[in-house]
């Protein structure tokens, strides 16, 4: 519900030194704006984002007692940001701004029909308005910062990780189930296990990181900055408060074990015949080969991945062989060799110590026989065979059997491969605070030596740097629960992207959902869920969409005859679509000027209710458009948004009402091209089916 039921509201409409008052009438903008409801103030600036201008807005803000705020301008994704804080200076709530786009998708795409570009700014300004009276204010919330780290995992990552953090003074847990430190350590060389020595005695010593060994993630509770972890050990349950955590597990290589066509004895993985070289150079076995053939490729995704890895690793163990035997004929088979400084050094090393290097032919990939490695020449497509007693395959790396229990406790996607994906922090909205998780290391990707170094300095940076704060405050959108209204069924807890909600007891037969605003990210998602309609979001509720859907298909004299073109209405993720619409305006693509463009925070919010909304006022299409699938700034808002679409148009469907009205698009922010056409494209398809 909005906070007053007739709120005061300021319109400033920006002319943009004339790229704007050059295509539409500025004057009569501002007398429209003046009569609608609410309005009490309406003034035109050339420039309202320079600071005159935003000294004369925080005046009439004063003067006339305003309490929302619409300016008609530019996109605001350029200038939101700037009138929230003027907002904030005058002492009104950033929630009670809205920023319509009459440059972008008025001005300059409509610049060939002054008449339809005014018709449809008046429309953008109706709906701003509609949207300001129906709005609700955001609140603050704040959460206190516990200056403690857990860190999941003992091998290279995890160990460097900890130090990193007990060297800025941060105490550190650092959680290993295995009985020692240092996890698998079969596939390091030389200077990965010097470190890794070293790395294991510093964390042992050091009075600032906690070790527990035979011990496991059982439960993990709370919010940014104050995580409520259980630990298990052998049976004995302890629960201690953490800041962060850190997911450094490590991978381990897959095994040959089950393959029956090949010779155990003679074929081996890359970390099996480490064990053989490091035995030999220790002269524990009478192992002394007299040719080694070492299998550098990747047959699927998932070996493509472990590609650098293994390159490197099959490298050094190629130098290493000849080192420790001269004679023997050591042949590196490979199609790609991605490989680091390092690498490069290693290879340079390897060919002037007499390895032999055969690049394979694409498509044909090496056979390992019974006595030979059989390999099409790139060249002549004829066949080579090269005997070994020792051929080496460089097997994949893939994730350890805890990954999968530990990502859903933290409820941390997962690709295809079981690796971890961190959340993609860049692609988040920027209002929303750091959750405090991160994954580094084999757990995330396959890493080498100096990829795994690099990762756990920059993980130990920014994990101090969350740890560093006294508290984190969050003022954006959280959702809101009705105790009045809410039945505690539970929707909103299983499909909530960030385990921000929880069912708590009360007295009488209903539980209630209760929001934890520190880890809520505002996408709506829980809304549409919610049978009973007892989620809101200040902002994108129902009542602030429904207000601006209503303005969009609502005929007005002022705006002179109905239209002939059909009436599209076009909900769009504003980090996909809705950029992409201002693109179209940028590069001045033209499309139908019948459309009416209304912004979401996330698809996650497309409710099917709001379509349905849309064709009974009138509207001949609904256009929807959204991020790619694994590009949604909230996670999963966008496969969810695809399904309800799916579902609806059955419905519609059932109903007896044309499905193909409406329409969903995949879109990227800066596609204005791909918007213009099809949404270009659907409003002819409405024309043919009569609208």
């Amino acid at each position: 519900m909005n906070d007053r039921q007739n709120p005061r509201v300021g319109v400033f409409i920006c002319g943009c030194g004339g790229e704007i008052s050059s295509v539409l009438d500025t004057k009569a903008l501002r007398e429209y704006a003046a009569e609608l409801p609410d309005v009490v103030f309406a003034s035109t600036e050339s420039y309202p984002c320079s600071k005159d201008g935003q000294a004369r807005m925080q005046s009439a803000i004063h003067e006339h007692q305003l309490e929302r705020v619409l300016v008609a301008g530019c996109t605001p994704r350029l200038v939101r940001r700037l009138f929230e804080d003027t907002l904030i200076t005058a002492g009104l709530d950033r929630n009670f701004l809205d920023v319509r786009d009459i440059r972008e998708q008025c001005a300059y795409v409509h610049a060939k029909d002054p008449k339809a570009a005014l018709q449809k700014a008046y429309d953008l300004l109706a709906m701003g308005v509609e949207h300001l009276s129906a709005t609700s204010a955001t609140h603050t919330h704040e959460g206190r910062v516990f200056k403690k780290a857990l860190v999941i995992g003992s091998e290279l990552a995890g160990l460097t990780t900890a130090l990193a953090l007990a060297e800025q003074g941060i105490d550190v847990v650092l959680m290993e189930q295995t009985d020692a430190l240092g996890g698998e350590t079969g596939a390091l060389l030389d200077q990965g296990r010097e470190k890794l020595a070293r790395n294991v005695e510093s964390v042992q010593q050091h009075a600032r990181i906690e070790t527990r060994l035979h011990t496991r993630l059982l439960e993990v509770v709370g919010q940014p900055g104050e995580y409520q972890v259980t630990l298990d050990k052998e049976g004995e349950q302890d629960r201690l408060t953490v800041g962060a955590i850190v997911v450094a597990g490590g991978g381990k290589f897959r095994s040959l074990e089950g393959e029956r066509w090949v010779d155990r004895e003679r074929v081996k993985t890359l970390a099996e015949y480490q064990a053989e070289l490091d035995a030999a150079a220790e002269s524990k076995n009478g192992f002394k080969p007299q040719d080694v053939v070492m299998l550098l490729h990747a047959a699927d995704s998932l070996e493509e991945r472990s590609l650098r890895l293994n390159s490197t690793l099959g490298l050094k163990q190629a130098l290493h062989t000849k080192k420790l035997f001269p004679e023997a004929n050591v042949t590196v088979l490979f199609r790609d060799l991605p490989l680091g400084a390092e690498g490069i050094d290693t290879l340079m090393a390897a060919r002037e110590q007499g390895v032999i290097f055969f690049r394979s032919h694409e498509g044909h990939p090496p056979t390992v026989g019974e006595e030979s490695v059989d390999v099409p020449d790139p060249l002549t497509c004829d066949s080579v065979s090269i005997a070994y007693d020792r051929a080496v395959l460089a097997m994949p790396l893939v994730p350890q059997e805890n990954v999968d229990a530990v990502a859903r406790m933290l409820r941390l996607p997962q690709d295809e491969h079981g690796f971890i994906v961190e959340p993609r922090v860049r692609l988040r909205p920027g209002n929303f605070v750091d959750d405090g998780v991160y994954v580094l290391g084999s757990a995330h990707q396959p890493a080498d030596l100096s990829e795994t170094l690099f990762q756990a300095y920059m993980t130990g940076s920014r994990v101090q740097r969350f740890l560093d704060q006294d508290s984190v405050d969050i003022q954006t959108p959280i959702a809101v629960v009705d105790a009045e209204l809410c039945t505690g069924c539970g929707n909103c807890v299983q499909v909530c992207p960030r385990l921000a909600i929880r069912l708590e007891e009360r007295e009488g037969v209903l539980s209630l959902a209760q929001v934890n605003a520190l880890r809520c990210i505002g996408c709506g998602n829980c809304a549409v869920f919610c049978p009973v309609k007892a989620i809101s979001l200040p902002g994108w509720d129902d009542a602030a969409i429904l207000a601006q859907v209503s303005a969009a298909l609502a005929p007005s004299p002022k705006r002179g005859k109905a239209q002939q073109e059909p009436r599209v209405l076009a909900l769009t993720c504003e980090w996909s679509a809705y950029a992409a619409a201002d693109m179209s305006g940028v590069q001045k693509i033209e499309y139908p000027a019948g459309v009416r463009i209304i912004p979401m925070n996330c698809s996650a919010r497309f409710d099917p209710d709001l379509v349905l909304w849309a064709f009974l006022h009138g509207a001949d299409g609904v256009y929807l458009g959204l991020c790619h699938p694994g590009d949604c700034h909230y996670g999963t808002g966008n496969l969810y948004a695809s399904e309800r679409v799916e579902v609806l148009k059955q419905q519609l469907a059932e109903h007896g009402f044309n499905p193909d009205r409406l329409h969903l698009e995949y879109l990227d922010g800066d596609d204005g091209e791909k918007f213009a056409s099809t949404i270009t494209e659907f409003v002819a398809e409405m024309k043919r089916l009569g609208g």
